[in-house]
């Protein structure tokens, strides 16, 4: 699809010089150009930038420019009379939506997180992966109304099963893809570090879900790829610079399967009743983006039929907080384990896997995710 590439690029940038934009909404930035820089109009913080992804830890500087070349232009192109400008523009933009047109009649596609469209297959540009190992296949549609159809799972034979990842916990063991987390090793507060508290926990929630017959996985900062289980659970605590916020809140995703809100409600019910803590509404864009939750992005990342939440168990930074972390981790760990037991009685084994997903395509350009 190289020369569709092309043809997107060129569309792009001509469309972006000719429309003003909202103040807020749009900006100029310059992107590699060869030997020299053009500046481009993109949407603030979009993950997308002429049809191709954003790659973690890349930044727009680090978007392929390799089509630019395949228009037969090696360096920045000379600047011509406005008028002369506007009526090459308009041609320019005619005969490239006509060969964007024809270069996509009958192609199947595969819609990512974050809108980008690539061929089912051959080799996808980098970033647009196939569906997880657990979800099978993902079909989509060049129409932006259209759902996408997620295959569902075959579970493996056995008890049932649930992994508890410990937030920030073997971080310098994250592959390339997740490089973007890499200074992201959590809070500390009192001496201790949050990804201690968090692990501590997590093997005390281990324990009490093995003793009812559960398979238990305790999941470093890297999940495994398309990991599927009947839940997952990702466990942080939350830091505050001013060291007044206190509380504990919990989230899903989104573009995942039907449970996942059923899950987060037990476990704030659960972990609030037995823990004492207070409920902190405030939940963020870094919960509900996940990096763990974009499984059509991400290698590293949980089955879109598994349902999964992350929990923030309290400040680690506000002394009342700490002090149920670090000193009750039992009884913290004893609410998280019941959230976990009453989803499991709610929703019996198999249900969350009986059936296909239709979730909506992501917005071609929505902001990029919170990780």
């Amino acid at each position: 699809m190289a020369e569709v590439g092309g043809v997107v690029v060129m569309v792009m940038r001509e469309w972006c010089r000719m429309r003003p934009f909202p103040a807020g909404q749009w900006t100029c930035r310059t992107l590699p150009w060869r030997s020299s820089t053009t500046g481009t109009c993109i949407p603030v913080d979009s993950p997308v930038a002429f049809g191709h992804r954003e790659m973690p830890g890349q930044g727009i500087a680090g978007v392929e420019m390799a089509e630019m070349h395949e228009l037969g232009t090696d360096t920045a192109p000379r600047r011509a009379e406005p008028s002369q400008r506007f009526g090459r523009r308009r041609g320019i933009l005619a005969t490239a939506m006509a060969g964007i047109s024809t270069a996509l009649s009958g192609i199947r596609v595969a819609l990512a997180d974050d809108g980008s469209v690539s061929p089912d297959a051959g080799t996808a540009p980098p970033g647009d992966l196939p569906a997880t190992a657990a979800s099978t296949a993902v079909v989509g549609s060049v129409d932006p109304g259209a759902m996408v159809r997620v295959s569902r799972p075959v579970m493996p034979a056995g008890p049932r099963r649930v992994g508890i990842q410990a937030g920030h916990w073997r971080m310098a063991d994250i592959p390339d893809e997740l490089r973007r987390l890499a200074g992201q090793t959590g809070t500390s507060a009192g001496g201790v570090a949050e990804w201690q508290v968090n692990l501590d926990i997590a093997n005390r929630v281990a324990s009490l879900l093995r003793d009812d017959g559960i398979a238990i996985d305790v999941i470093p900062a890297t999940v495994p790829e398309g990991y599927l289980a009947d839940v997952f659970l990702s466990l942080h605590a939350d830091g505050d610079l001013s060291g007044t916020r206190r509380g504990f809140k919990a989230a899903h995703g989104t573009r995942r399967g039907p449970y996942e809100p059923q899950l987060v409600r037990a476990i704030v019910e659960e972990y609030g009743r037995v823990t004492g803590l207070p409920s902190n509404g405030e939940v963020s864009r870094n919960m509900t983006g996940y990096y763990a939750f974009g499984w059509s992005r991400l290698r590293s990342s949980v089955a879109p039929h598994t349902p999964a939440a992350i929990l923030e168990m309290g400040y680690l930074t506000h002394p009342d907080d700490r002090a149920v972390l670090t000193g009750q981790a039992e009884r913290v760990a004893g609410g998280i384990a019941r959230g976990i037991r009453r989803f499991l009685e709610e929703v019996p084994a198999g249900v969350a896997f009986a059936e296909d997903l239709l979730v909506p395509p992501a917005p071609a350009w929505g902001r990029r995710p919170a990780w």
